[in-house]
């Protein structure tokens, strides 16, 4: 009897050192309930559809209207995490419509997220941006923010190649974004990963204010400057916000033996 109650207190304890040490979850919404959760702010040509989820019945369909050359096209989903987080990981599936396709004029960068602490012209805001691939169609990722404080935000500061390619056309992909805001010790990170691989390392944010940074406001996709010839239509499920690096395996709790 007392062998097994040992046990089970430590079962317990080891399920909660556990758990203390993952990323928690802040918010997330797979849009089953067919309606916008509080965290979400305002949205643009985004809607909650049955046409294309990735499990369950819905998901979050982001429409970007058809538009000549030279014209762009707009997409966006807010959101409010409700405090400033420091260290943030965003998960989520994103569908690319098979009709796909990044023209290569210029300016051809289409945001991809963005994070900011109180308002969107904050200096310390980040992102990242989708950016052609020549007349493939294809695109690259790039990170985006302020190298040098009292200056406009730098698109493609980092960037890899072939992150949408014909391969993803159709097709769900698993997408991670890790961030670390700046601190006076340390430099800010972005990390990107596709299909549970790391597509993108950048960790060379600045910081431009003293102390330590943190983020609580963003949007997800939001403004294709290079438009689409065709109507694309993009959809999201499963998003999850959590606080800390999602990607960061938690210590194994301690050992004990019982007698």
């Amino acid at each position: 009897m007392y062998r097994r109650a040992v046990c089970a207190i430590f079962a317990l304890f080891a399920v909660a050192f556990a758990s203390a040490a993952n990323a928690q979850v802040i918010a997330e919404d797979d849009f089953e309930q067919g309606s916008w959760k509080s965290f979400w702010g305002s949205r643009r040509s985004v809607t909650i559809s049955t046409e294309q989820p990735r499990s369950g019945v819905r998901s979050a369909r982001f429409e970007f209207e058809a538009e000549p050359p030279g014209g762009d096209s707009f997409s966006e989903l807010r959101f409010d995490l409700g405090r400033e987080y420091r260290e943030l990981t965003i998960e989520f599936d994103l569908y690319i419509p098979p009709n796909y396709f990044h023209r290569p004029e210029s300016p051809n960068n289409n945001k991809f997220f963005r994070l900011w602490l109180n308002d969107y012209d904050d200096v310390e805001k980040l992102g990242a941006s989708l950016l052609s691939q020549g007349t493939s169609g294809e695109s690259r990722i790039g990170t985006d923010y302020s190298k040098e404080a009292h200056r406009s935000i730098s698109t493609g500061v980092k960037n890899a190649p072939d992150f949408i390619t014909a391969s993803d056309k159709g097709k769900w992909t698993a997408i991670r974004i890790y961030v670390k805001a700046a601190s006076d010790a340390e430099n800010g990170i972005i990390r990107i990963y596709k299909n549970g691989q790391l597509f993108l390392n950048d960790t060379g944010l600045r910081n431009h204010i003293p102390g330590t940074q943190g983020y609580r406001h963003g949007y997800l996709l939001g403004w294709a400057n290079s438009g689409f010839a065709q109507e694309t239509v993009f959809y999201i499920d499963n998003v999850r916000f959590l606080a800390g690096d999602a990607a960061k395996p938690a210590p194994k709790p301690p050992h004990l033996t019982v007698k």
